[in-house]
C-alpha cells in the first residue's frame, strides 16, 4: 500500500502504524486517521513487540515536542521512524526544529545524515560554517536564533546566517513566542524581499534589539515592583496620615489657647497662624525627600541585589535622614490602636534602614527581612504624598501668599550635597511646573536661567523651583520600570504621569511582544498596499514608512456584507465547544484579530470578498474572551445548500485543535443557506489584462464631485453654523473665532481634552453647549446630500469623515475653498467629542458636576453607553443588573429597543471613543453601569427623571 505523507512524499513497501487506547493500529488506509497525524513508518513484517515500541517511541516525541516533531523522520529503533500524513501545515524546517528542542544535539543523529536536517533548516546553499554555528547555538539553547535564522534563510546568505544565529535572547525570555519558521519565513519574504540583501540583515538584526529591549524593560518593571507589598494600602496610609496631621494641629491649638479641652466653639474661633502652615509645607518636603530615598533605594535592591544596591543607597539614605529630627520620626511611628501599621512619616523607615547600615553586620537573612520590610511600602508613601503636594499647590486653602514665598526660599543644600541630582532631570534643564513655580519664586527667573557654570546648582536651588516634587514623581516612575514620569500639560496636578501608558498605537501597527508578531504585523501591511521603504536602517522607520501609505487608510473603511444567516448567529456558541462564535463585521475589526493571532486574515483578499458578501470571515472565542481560531466561511453552490469552512487556522496560522475544529466544521454544515428569493453570493470577475490610461484619481474626484460637494457643504454651513458656534470653538483654541479652526486641527488630543476642560471647569461654556456644538457637521450633511450615484463612484469619500491621514485625493479636495472650512469644523467637532468621552472615561470631577445639575437625555445615554464599553478604573455604580436589559427609571427604557435612546446612543457612543462591539458582552458580566459621581440624591431613577424632563 503506498502512503501519503507530508510534504508530498509517498511511502511505498512500508506500513503504518498509530497509537490508540487500545494499542497501535496499523492503517489499511489513510481516511482511518486525520489529516497530519503522526505515524510510525516501519516494515510490514515487523514483530508485535517492534511495533508497540516504537509507537511507544513516537508517543514520547509527540508528547514532548509536539505533533509537528512527527515529520522530521526520527529515528524510533527497529527500522521504523516517524512521518506525518499528508495535509500537515508547514515544512521540514518546523519538524526538524521541533525535534532537534526534543532530542538536544547529542541525539541528533537520530534525525539521519547531518547535511540532511541542516539543508531542512537553512536550505541547499548551507555551508559548513553555518552548521557548526547552528550546532553551537543548539548546544547553547539559543532557539530563538535558530528560529528566525531558518526562518531567514530564504532571504539571507551564509555569511549573514552566522550573525543570526550568534545572536543572544535575554535570560528567559523566547523572542520567537509561537508560529513555526515556515509561516515567519513566508512573512518575511512578503516584507524584506524588495529591499536589498544588506538592508534585510540591518532590520532583522534591528528588530530582535527592539523585542529584546522590549522584553527588558517589561522585566525590569516585574522585578522592581516585585520588591513592593502586594497589598494596596494606599487608603490607610491616608488615615494614618490624616490622624498624625489632627493631632498635631490639635497639640498647637491646646498650646495656643491654653486649655487642654478646647471647646468646639473655641476652635472654631481659632485661626492657624502662619508657622502652623510654613511647618505644614515643610513637612511636605521633608516626606518627599525620604520617600525619594527610599524609591530610589528599592530600584537600586531591584537592579543590582541587596547588598550592592545598598552601598549605592548609602549615601542617599544618610542625607535622608538628616532632613528629620529622630524625635519626630520616632514619633511619627508610634502605633495607634484601628489604624495601619506603618509609620506617618517615612523618615521613620529611612532612620531605621540607616542603623541597620550603621551597624556595619552582614546581609544575611535576618538583615533582609529587616530591611525589605521597610522598602516594600516606599510605593505607597510615594502615592500618597504626590497626591498630598499637588493637591496642596492646586488648592493652597488657608495658606498665605507671604506664607508661600518664605517657604519657596528655603534652601536644599544639605540634601543636594548628600544626594545629589537625577540623571534624567537635570537642574540645567529644569524650567519649573507652569503656572505654579513662578508665582512661589517671585520675580526670580527659572532655575535653568539662575544657574551659570561656574556656581553649584545646590546653591541655587530652592524648594520654590519645586525639582524636588518632580523628582520624588521619577522615582515614582523608575519603579514602575520606566527612565521617567512623562509630563501632562493642561490636566493639572500632578502635572506629571508617573505610570503612563504606551503610546496609542494603530490597529495595524505591528507589535514587539515578540519577533513573530512584529513580522507578521507587517506583512498585513505589505499584504495591504503597504509599499515597504527603501534607506531606512531600523525597523521603527520601516513600519512607519509601511503605515504612511494612503492604501492602509483606504483599505480600513467600510463595513462587510455579512450573509443574514451567518448574522443571526453572531455570538452564539458553537454546540459542544464552549466558543462563542463572531462574524467580522467591518476590516477594523479582522486589523484587530490580525494584530492578536499573527496572521493576514486582514489582507486585501479576505477583505475584498468580505465586503461583496462572498464568504463570512468569523473568530471563535473562549469562555475567557480569547480568540482561539479564525475562520473563512462560504456558501456551498447553489447557496441554497448552506454553509462550508473553507480555511480555519489558529494563532500564527497554526493547526486549530482538532476537536474543536472537526465540532465547528459540523456546526457550520447545519446553519441554513441563502433563502430562494435571495441571489447568490456574487462571483468575482476577471480583471482585464491591461487597464486604459485614466486620468488621477485626485483630477477626477475634484473636477466630477468637487463642484457639487462644494455647493452642499456651503449649504449646510449657512444653514447650521453661525457667530454662537465658532464663539465655542474659539474659546476652546484661545484664539479669534477667524483662526481658531486652524488651531484646533494642530491641537493634540491631550491638549483638546485639557481646553475642554478648563472651558467648561471656568464656566466659558457649559456643557449643554458644548455638545451641541460638537454635533455640528456641516462636511457630513454634505456628504449625505449628495448624488448617490457620485458616493458609489467616489467610494473614499466616507474618508472625509474620520480621522487623517487622507488618500492624497482626497487631501487636495478638501484644500478647495468651498470645502476647507466645513471640513476643518467636522474635524475640530469630532475631536472635541472624543475629548467630552476622555474627560467622562477619567472620572473628572467636571463631567459630574454638570450631569448632577442639568442633564439631558441623549447626553446621559451616550456617556452612559461610553463608560459601559470602556468600563474605566473609576468608581462604577450598575444601574441595570447584569443581562437586564430593562433599564429603570421613569419612564422605564429597554436597551435593545432600534427607536429607544439607547440604541440611538450608539453612534455617538463610538465618537466619544467606545466600542460598541462588546456592549452586549458587558452587559452580560456587570450590567449597565456609571461612574458614582454622577448620581445626585435620589440616585439613577431621579438623574434620568431629570434628564428626561428636559428632553420633553
Amino acid at each position: 500500500m503506498k502512503i501519503r505523507l507530508a510534504g508530498g512524499v509517498v511511502a511505498s513497501e512500508l506500513c503504518a502504524w498509530v497509537p490508540r487506547q487500545s494499542g497501535p493500529v496499523m492503517l489499511a488506509g489513510e481516511a482511518e486517521a486525520p489529516m497530519g497525524a503522526a505515524v510510525a513508518l516501519g516494515p510490514a513484517e515487523a514483530s508485535g513487540e517492534q511495533v508497540l515500541d516504537a509507537v511507544a517511541e513516537l508517543t514520547r516525541l509527540v508528547q514532548a515536542g509536539g505533533v509537528v516533531a512527527a515529520g522530521a523522520g526520527v529515528d524510533l529503533g527497529s527500522g521504523f521512524r516517524s512521518a506525518r500524513l499528508a495535509g500537515a501545515r508547514g515544512d521540514q524546517r518546523d519538524a526538524v526544529l521541533a525535534a532537534l528542542r526534543t532530542l538536544g544535539i547529542e541525539n541528533a543523529g537520530r534525525l539521519g545524515d547531518r547535511a540532511g536536517f541542516l539543508v531542512a533548516l537553512f536550505g541547499s546553499t548551507v555551508t559548513k560554517r553555518v552548521g557548526a554555528a547552528a550546532a553551537l547555538a543548539i548546544s547553547e539553547g539559543r532557539w530563538a536564533a535558530l528560529h528566525l535564522a531558518s526562518a531567514a534563510s530564504d532571504m539571507l546568505g551564509p555569511e549573514q546566517l552566522e550573525r543570526i544565529l550568534a545572536l543572544t535572547a535575554p535570560e528567559n525570555v523566547d523572542l520567537i513566542q509561537g508560529g513555526p519558521p515556515s509561516a515567519l519565513a513566508q512573512h518575511l519574504r512578503q516584507v524584506l524581499e524588495p529591499l536589498p540583501g544588506p538592508r534585510r540583515l540591518e532590520l532583522i538584526l534591528d528588530l530582535w534589539t527592539q523585542v529584546s529591549e522590549h522584553h527588558a524593560g517589561l522585566a525590569r518593571r516585574e522585578r522592581r515592583l516585585a520588591t513592593q507589598s502586594r497589598r494596596d494600602r494606599v487608603g490607610d496610609l491616608r488615615e494614618r496620615r490624616r490622624h498624625h496631621d489632627d493631632e498635631l494641629i490639635l497639640e498647637r491649638l491646646r498650646a495656643e489657647l491654653n486649655d487642654l479641652e478646647p471647646s468646639l466653639a473655641d476652635a472654631a474661633r481659632w485661626t492657624p497662624p502662619d508657622h502652623y502652615w510654613y511647618d505644614l509645607l515643610a513637612r511636605l518636603v521633608e516626606d518627599a525627600l525620604a520617600t525619594t530615598a527610599l524609591l530610589r533605594t528599592a530600584v537600586a535592591i531591584a537592579d543590582h541585589g541587596l547588598d550592592e544596591g545598598l552601598a549605592r543607597s548609602a549615601t542617599l539614605i544618610r542625607a535622608a535622614e538628616a532632613e528629620l529630627p529622630g524625635t519626630i520620626a520616632a514619633r511619627s511611628a508610634r502605633r495607634v490602636p484601628g489604624l495601619t501599621g506603618l509609620p506617618a512619616r517615612p523618615g521613620a523607615y529611612v532612620r531605621d534602614i540607616n542603623r541597620k547600615l550603621a551597624d556595619g553586620k552582614p546581609g544575611d537573612a535576618k538583615f533582609a527581612a529587616y530591611i525589605q520590610p521597610r522598602l516594600a511600602c516606599a510605593r505607597d508613601f510615594g502615592l500618597v504624598i504626590t497626591e498630598a503636594v499637588g493637591r496642596l499647590l492646586e488648592e493652597p486653602r488657608g495658606v498665605r501668599d507671604e506664607v508661600l514665598r518664605n517657604w519657596a526660599k528655603r534652601d536644599l543644600q544639605n540634601w543636594r550635597h548628600g544626594a545629589g541630582y537625577g540623571s534624567v532631570r537635570p537642574p540645567t534643564d529644569w524650567g519649573g511646573i507652569p503656572p505654579w513655580t513662578i508665582p512661589l519664586l517671585g520675580d526670580a527667573e527659572p532655575l535653568r536661567q539662575r544657574l551659570s557654570t561656574s556656581r553649584d546648582p545646590a546653591v541655587v536651588e530652592v524648594a520654590g523651583d519645586l525639582l524636588w516634587y518632580v523628582d520624588l514623581i521619577d522615582a515614582l516612575a523608575q519603579l514602575y520600570g520606566h527612565d521617567a514620569a512623562r509630563a501632562t500639560p493642561g490636566t493639572g496636578a500632578p502635572w506629571f504621569d508617573h505610570d503612563p501608558p504606551p503610546t496609542a498605537a494603530g490597529p495595524l501597527a505591528p507589535r514587539l511582544d515578540s519577533i513573530t508578531l512584529a513580522v507578521a504585523g507587517a506583512a498585513q501591511l505589505v499584504a495591504l498596499g503597504g509599499a515597504p521603504p527603501r534607506g531606512v536602517r531600523t525597523w521603527t522607520a520601516f513600519t512607519a514608512g509601511l503605515l504612511a501609505g494612503t492604501a492602509i487608510s483606504e483599505a480600513l473603511t467600510g463595513e462587510f456584507a455579512v450573509p443574514a444567516p451567518l448574522t443571526a448567529l453572531d455570538g452564539t456558541t458553537v454546540t459542544g465547544t464552549g466558543a462563542r462564535f463572531q462574524v467580522a463585521r467591518s476590516a477594523r475589526m479582522l486589523a484587530e484579530w490580525s494584530d492578536y493571532m499573527g496572521n493576514c486574515i486582514a489582507g486585501t483578499h479576505y477583505l475584498d470578498a468580505a465586503r461583496a458578501g462572498r464568504c463570512g470571515l468569523a473568530g471563535l472565542y473562549d469562555k475567557n474572551g480569547f480568540l482561539l481560531v479564525n475562520a473563512e466561511l462560504q456558501p456551498r453552490r447553489p447557496a441554497t445548500r448552506g454553509w462550508k469552512v473553507t480555511e480555519i487556522a489558529a494563532r500564527f496560522n497554526d493547526t486549530a485543535d482538532p476537536a474543536l475544529e472537526q465540532r465547528f466544521r459540523d456546526w457550520v454544515a447545519t446553519i441554513p443557506g441563502i433563502a430562494p428569493g435571495e441571489t447568490d453570493p456574487p462571483v468575482p470577475e476577471e480583471l482585464p489584462t491591461k487597464r486604459p490610461a485614466r486620468r488621477s484619481a485626485a483630477a477626477r474626484l475634484i473636477e466630477d464631485a468637487g463642484p457639487a460637494l462644494g455647493a452642499l457643504a456651503q449649504r449646510a454651513w449657512a444653514d447650521e453654523v453661525d457667530g454662537e458656534v465658532m464663539e465655542v470653538f474659539a474659546v476652546l483654541a484661545g484664539t479669534p473665532p477667524e483662526a481658531a479652526l486652524v488651531r484646533l486641527r494642530r491641537l493634540g488630543p491631550e491638549h483638546l481634552t485639557g481646553a475642554c476642560r478648563r472651558a467648561l471647569d471656568s464656566g466659558a461654556v457649559d456643557l449643554d453647549r458644548l455638545w451641541a456644538t460638537s454635533g455640528i457637521r456641516p462636511m457630513s450633511t454634505a456628504v449625505q446630500d449628495l448624488d448617490p450615484a457620485l458616493r458609489q463612484r467616489f467610494h473614499q469619500l466616507p474618508l472625509l469623515l474620520a480621522e487623517p491621514p487622507l488618500p492624497k485625493a482626497l487631501r487636495k479636495l478638501v484644500k478647495l475653498p468651498a470645502l476647507a472650512d466645513p471640513y476643518a469644523l467636522d474635524l475640530a467637532a469630532r475631536r472635541t467629542r472624543r475629548a467630552i468621552g476622555e474627560l467622562a472615561n477619567q472620572g473628572d470631577p467636571v463631567i459630574s458636576r454638570v450631569l448632577a445639575r442639568r442633564p439631558t437625555e441623549p447626553l446621559l445615554c451616550a456617556l452612559t453607553v461610553m463608560i459601559t464599553c470602556r468600563a474605566p478604573a473609576i468608581d462604577l455604580t450598575p444601574v441595570a443588573a447584569p443581562r437586564a436589559v430593562t433599564v429603570p427609571g421613569y419612564p422605564a427604557t429597554v436597551l435593545h429597543d432600534k427607536n429607544g435612546p439607547w440604541q440611538r446612543a450608539f453612534p455617538v457612543a463610538r465618537e466619544l471613543g467606545a466600542d460598541t462591539e462588546v456592549f452586549w458582552e458587558r452587559i452580560a458580566e456587570h450590567g449597565l453601569r456609571v461612574p458614582a459621581s454622577w448620581l445626585v440624591p435620589g440616585g439613577w431613577t431621579a438623574l434620568w427623571s431629570r434628564a428626561h424632563t428636559r428632553r420633553r
